[in-house]
Protein backbone atom coordinates (compact mmCIF):
# COMPACT_ATOMS: atom_id res chain seq x y z
CA UNK A 1 0.00 0.00 0.00
CA UNK A 2 1.30 3.11 -1.10
CA UNK A 3 1.57 6.25 1.25
CA UNK A 4 -1.07 8.59 1.22
CA UNK A 5 -0.63 11.56 -0.86
CA UNK A 6 -1.13 15.17 0.73
CA UNK A 7 -3.35 17.23 -1.88
CA UNK A 8 -3.50 20.66 -0.15
CA UNK A 9 -1.47 22.81 -2.23
CA UNK A 10 1.02 24.71 -0.27
CA UNK A 11 -1.28 27.87 -0.67
CA UNK A 12 -3.89 26.03 1.24
CA UNK A 13 -1.68 24.73 4.23
CA UNK A 14 -0.12 28.56 4.09
CA UNK A 15 -3.71 29.69 4.73
CA UNK A 16 -4.89 27.16 7.32
CA UNK A 17 -1.88 27.48 9.38
CA UNK A 18 -2.81 31.56 9.12
CA UNK A 19 -6.86 30.14 10.70
CA UNK A 20 -4.94 27.99 13.15
CA UNK A 21 -2.82 31.04 14.68
CA UNK A 22 -5.54 33.51 14.17
CA UNK A 23 -7.65 31.03 16.07
CA UNK A 24 -5.15 30.10 19.17
CA UNK A 25 -5.00 33.69 19.67
CA UNK A 26 -8.26 34.70 19.96
CA UNK A 27 -9.04 31.12 22.95
CA UNK A 28 -5.41 32.66 25.05
CA UNK A 29 -6.61 36.51 24.76
CA UNK A 30 -9.88 35.52 25.88
CA UNK A 31 -8.86 33.23 28.31
CA UNK A 32 -6.80 35.99 29.79
CA UNK A 33 -9.26 38.41 29.59
CA UNK A 34 -11.80 36.01 31.84
CA UNK A 35 -9.03 34.59 33.88
CA UNK A 36 -7.94 38.45 34.71
CA UNK A 37 -11.14 39.52 35.97
CA UNK A 38 -11.72 42.23 32.91
CA UNK A 39 -14.72 40.05 31.38
CA UNK A 40 -17.29 40.05 33.99
CA UNK A 41 -20.01 37.31 34.31
CA UNK A 42 -23.70 37.81 35.77
CA UNK A 43 -22.32 36.41 39.44
CA UNK A 44 -19.81 39.76 39.35
CA UNK A 45 -22.16 42.14 38.85
CA UNK A 46 -22.56 44.27 41.57
CA UNK A 47 -24.90 43.99 44.46
CA UNK A 48 -26.84 46.98 44.97
CA UNK A 49 -26.77 48.70 47.80
CA UNK A 50 -29.59 48.90 50.22
CA UNK A 51 -30.59 53.10 49.30
CA UNK A 52 -28.33 55.08 47.49
CA UNK A 53 -28.99 59.20 48.09
CA UNK A 54 -28.36 61.04 45.19
CA UNK A 55 -29.00 64.64 43.83
CA UNK A 56 -29.24 65.83 39.93
CA UNK A 57 -27.21 68.98 39.36
CA UNK A 58 -27.69 70.60 35.94
CA UNK A 59 -24.23 71.59 34.92
CA UNK A 60 -24.43 72.07 31.09
CA UNK A 61 -27.72 74.29 31.27
CA UNK A 62 -29.81 72.32 29.11
CA UNK A 63 -32.83 73.97 30.35
CA UNK A 64 -34.72 70.85 32.53
CA UNK A 65 -32.14 68.49 32.32
CA UNK A 66 -31.62 67.49 35.82
CA UNK A 67 -35.25 67.05 35.79
CA UNK A 68 -35.23 64.86 32.65
CA UNK A 69 -32.92 62.70 34.52
CA UNK A 70 -35.17 62.80 37.41
CA UNK A 71 -37.59 61.48 35.59
CA UNK A 72 -35.19 58.69 33.71
CA UNK A 73 -34.87 57.41 37.56
CA UNK A 74 -38.17 57.16 38.24
CA UNK A 75 -39.56 55.20 35.20
CA UNK A 76 -36.28 52.59 35.97
CA UNK A 77 -38.51 51.97 38.82
CA UNK A 78 -35.20 51.36 41.17
CA UNK A 79 -36.74 51.12 44.87
CA UNK A 80 -32.64 51.62 46.49
CA UNK A 81 -32.03 55.27 44.76
CA UNK A 82 -33.29 58.04 46.67
CA UNK A 83 -33.43 61.62 44.51
CA UNK A 84 -32.90 64.23 47.22
CA UNK A 85 -32.46 67.02 44.62
CA UNK A 86 -32.44 68.25 41.46
CA UNK A 87 -31.59 71.21 40.23
CA UNK A 88 -28.71 73.69 38.60
CA UNK A 89 -25.79 74.08 39.67
CA UNK A 90 -24.56 76.86 41.78
CA UNK A 91 -24.09 80.62 40.50
CA UNK A 92 -25.87 79.21 36.79
CA UNK A 93 -21.82 77.65 36.18
CA UNK A 94 -22.93 75.73 33.60
CA UNK A 95 -19.06 75.02 32.27
CA UNK A 96 -19.78 70.78 32.64
CA UNK A 97 -19.10 69.26 29.12
CA UNK A 98 -18.71 65.84 30.43
CA UNK A 99 -20.68 64.58 32.92
CA UNK A 100 -19.60 63.48 36.33
CA UNK A 101 -20.12 61.47 39.63
CA UNK A 102 -18.93 63.19 43.22
CA UNK A 103 -18.79 61.50 45.99
CA UNK A 104 -19.54 62.96 49.06
CA UNK A 105 -19.70 60.22 51.98
CA UNK A 106 -16.70 57.53 51.83
CA UNK A 107 -18.90 54.77 50.72
CA UNK A 108 -16.74 53.04 47.83
CA UNK A 109 -19.66 50.40 46.98
CA UNK A 110 -22.27 52.72 46.43
CA UNK A 111 -20.17 55.13 44.17
CA UNK A 112 -19.48 51.78 42.08
CA UNK A 113 -22.97 50.87 41.86
CA UNK A 114 -23.49 53.98 40.33
CA UNK A 115 -20.91 54.05 37.93
CA UNK A 116 -22.38 50.32 37.24
CA UNK A 117 -25.62 51.64 36.72
CA UNK A 118 -25.12 54.84 34.68
CA UNK A 119 -22.16 53.82 32.72
CA UNK A 120 -20.50 57.47 33.78
CA UNK A 121 -16.72 56.84 34.56
CA UNK A 122 -15.38 60.15 35.53
CA UNK A 123 -15.36 60.68 39.36
CA UNK A 124 -14.20 63.10 42.06
CA UNK A 125 -14.46 62.64 46.00
CA UNK A 126 -15.63 65.87 47.83
CA UNK A 127 -16.18 64.19 51.32
CA UNK A 128 -18.57 66.52 53.03
CA UNK A 129 -20.14 64.97 56.46
CA UNK A 130 -22.43 67.31 57.00
CA UNK A 131 -24.29 66.37 53.56
CA UNK A 132 -27.12 64.27 52.89
CA UNK A 133 -26.63 63.13 49.82
CA UNK A 134 -24.19 59.77 48.99
CA UNK A 135 -23.68 61.04 45.31
CA UNK A 136 -23.48 64.45 43.09
CA UNK A 137 -24.71 63.72 39.43
CA UNK A 138 -23.74 66.68 37.81
CA UNK A 139 -24.62 67.00 34.16
CA UNK A 140 -22.74 68.13 31.33
CA UNK A 141 -23.36 68.22 27.88
CA UNK A 142 -22.78 64.85 27.16
CA UNK A 143 -25.60 63.51 30.05
CA UNK A 144 -27.74 62.08 27.38
CA UNK A 145 -25.51 59.41 26.32
CA UNK A 146 -26.10 58.10 29.99
CA UNK A 147 -30.03 58.93 30.21
CA UNK A 148 -31.99 58.14 27.57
Amino acid sequence: MSALKNNLSPVKKKLYLILFIVFLVIAIYSVFFWKTGKIKTKAEVIKPPPSVKISILNGCGVDGAAGDVKEYFIKQDLSNIDIIAWRNVDRGMFIYGKTILVSKKQDEDKLKYLIELTGITRKIYSFDPNTIEDVQIILGSDYREFFN
